[in-house]
């Protein structure tokens, strides 16, 4: 390496720099970062607008002085290993904090990029890319190629095309071209017309036009899975615009966490509006179905070392499929393995996958994803995809789906900790029953739904008979197992939708909507029965008694208390009863 001082040369531009024309000096000016370029002597030869600018002087000033001038002599020292790498032919790519003449100070990721010419070094190109306010994708190490391609390659995530007023390639470079199908020998040195389909080479005409025009143009483009950001701008040069330069960006993964973000915005905001477990899960489904863009999502809960229940499915639960799941041995379904292993699972479905993968087949699906939830360290379940396609499920969209079931372990772990202390709240210890509070509160709605939509109501309150002498004769403990025993046989023997609570003591009420009173006197009376011929250890037989009472007798205030009355009668009249409450 040369380190003559400055003023022991003649300082003047390379053979290689002086035959760079306007289109290329240009290209500089078009690339988002600062470039300079510099000779083996460490001497600058060219600058771009932005280089110089962050620097303070013109391109005029530095032109021809030591890099150790131009950049001080901290940093200069500080770049000495990557500019001996870069001499000896090989690029550097590296991360350096970078102060300006002002003392503003950037994060800034550097490359250092070899202009190699007969298997010498003739320069190189110095990038600095400002990666403050975003992140830059690591790069990979660019083969000899020429200066132009070098510039354009180093960006990560990045293609550019350069292209005269002909609408005619000039460079086509980048990590990404490939992904929109082309390579650089396909599109250089033929128009927009030569090169692409008719019909992509109309829809891209106007916008070159405008760029030509001095207009800056923006689009989006996906491919597969993939989402590129596209913006045509005009090249100015000396003689003005003489250019178009196209810089495609690959954006798929800001889009992505962009959509995952908003998505769990909208779940952490169901959470704190108190929605129910279920409903998190739907929504959570019909996310993950909308996010993937996939044929069905799911959120299923682990309910034991092989099984599972499936809570929410979107677009909906296929009538091939069960809600309940039971894996066997042979089971090799994505949520199987996650159950097994603990790990995200990837598998196309075949007919000897087991029970889950058999159905999964006779539903339409051909491939799925699972990855597992975990709450409070516990392995709570999966959230799972599936598509009709074989290759609809892929392993980046899998370890998208890792990373949504990491972040949605939260709202789902505070989910289960809110309906758990709503359970608690509203739920009779003993009995797992409604408490008075929670029942009060439903009452109050079904009241309110009779009235509004005329339809029968009726209450049953009920009291296990000679109770005292239960806890006197054989404790306290047996008569709290005799209480729980008559609760859940209340609660089997009551519809979906009615309402059962404990009042207290040995006293329980049994709501019914849509029910008149004779009706209710046939359901006390199932469970009065039930209830009689049952053997309660070390206990025995116990009966109870029951007051029934319809809204439509008594009006709202007093249809707990009527239903206490017809009880009492009840009493009164032997016990291990049934009575309706009647007017007077």
């Amino acid at each position: 390496m040369n380190n003559r001082e400055p003023g022991k040369s003649d300082g003047g531009p390379s053979a290689a720099v002086a035959a760079m024309d306007s289109r290329i000096l240009a290209v500089l000016n078009g690339v988002p970062a600062m470039v300079g370029y510099w000779d083996p002597e460490l001497r600058n030869q060219v600058a771009n607008d932005a280089y110089v600018g962050w620097i303070g002087r013109t391109a005029e000033q530095i032109r021809g002085l030591h890099m150790r001038d131009v950049v001080g002599e901290d940093a200069y020292r500080e770049d000495l290993p990557y500019i001996a790498g870069v001499l000896e032919g090989r690029p550097q790519l590296f991360g350096k904090t970078i102060v300006n003449a002002a003392g503003q100070r950037r994060h800034a990721q550097v490359s250092y990029v070899p202009d190699l010419r007969d298997g010498q070094v003739s320069g190189f190109f110095v990038l600095i890319t400002d990666i403050t306010d975003r992140i830059v994708a690591e790069r990979r190490e660019h083969r000899d190629a020429s200066r132009y391609r070098a510039l354009a390659s180093s960006i990560p995530s990045v293609f550019v095309l350069l292209f005269d007023s002909d609408l005619r390639y000039i460079i086509a470079e980048g990590q990404e071209l490939a992904a929109f199908g082309h390579t650089p020998a396909e599109l250089e040195g033929r128009t927009i017309h030569e090169a692409l389909s008719p019909q992509l080479a109309a829809e891209l005409e106007p916008r070159y036009r405008a760029a030509l025009a001095g207009d800056e143009v923006t689009w989006k483009r996906s491919i597969g899975h993939r989402t590129f950001s596209l913006t045509a701008r005009p090249v100015n040069s000396e003689e003005g615009i003489t250019a178009g330069l196209v810089v495609a960006v690959d954006v798929t993964e800001r889009l992505q966490r962009e959509q995952t973000w908003a998505a769990l915005h909208e779940i952490a905001t169901a959470v704190a509006r108190s929605v129910a477990p279920v409903d998190i899960a739907e929504r959570v489904a019909a996310i993950l179905q909308r996010l993937f863009s996939v044929d069905s999502a799911a959120v299923v809960r682990f309910t034991g070392a092989g099984s599972a229940d499936i809570v929410a499915m979107a677009p909906g639960l296929p009538p091939e499929i069960k809600r309940a799941q039971d894996f066997g041995p042979e089971d090799s379904s994505a949520v199987a393995r996650v159950a097994l292993t603990g790990k995200p699972s990837i598998v196309n479905y075949r007919h000897d996958d087991g029970r889950v993968g058999a159905q999964l087949l006779a539903g339409g699906f051909r491939s799925g994803a699972a990855a597992p939830i975990r709450v409070h360290g516990e392995l709570w379940g999966a959230v799972a995809l599936t598509s009709r396609s074989v290759d609809g499920v892929t392993e980046p969209m899998l370890d998208r789906l890792a990373e949504f079931a990491e972040l949605v372990e939260i709202a789902i772990g505070n989910t289960e900790a809110w309906a758990a202390l709503e359970h608690n709240a509203s739920t009779d210890s003993l009995t797992g029953l409604l408490n008075r509070r929670a029942f009060e509160a439903g009452l109050a709605l079904e009241l309110e739904k009779a009235r509004l939509h005329g339809t029968p109501l009726s209450a049953i309150v009920l009291d296990v008979d000679r109770f005292k002498t239960v806890n006197d004769t054989f404790g306290h403990p047996a008569g709290d197992d005799v209480l729980v025993e008559v609760a859940a046989r209340l609660r089997r023997t009551a519809r979906q939708g009615e309402l059962v609570a404990r009042l207290g003591g040995e006293e329980f009420v049994w709501l019914l909507p849509g029910t008149s009173g004779a009706d209710a006197i046939r359901a006390a009376e199932r469970a009065r029965q039930a209830i009689g011929a049952m053997d309660f250890p070390g206990v025995g037989a116990v009966t109870v008694s029951a007051g029934v009472c319809e809204l439509a007798d008594v009006g709202r205030a007093r249809l707990l208390d009527r239903a206490d009355r017809a009880l009492y009668q009840a009493k009164k009249q032997g016990r291990n009863r049934t009575v309706l409450y009647r007017l007077p």
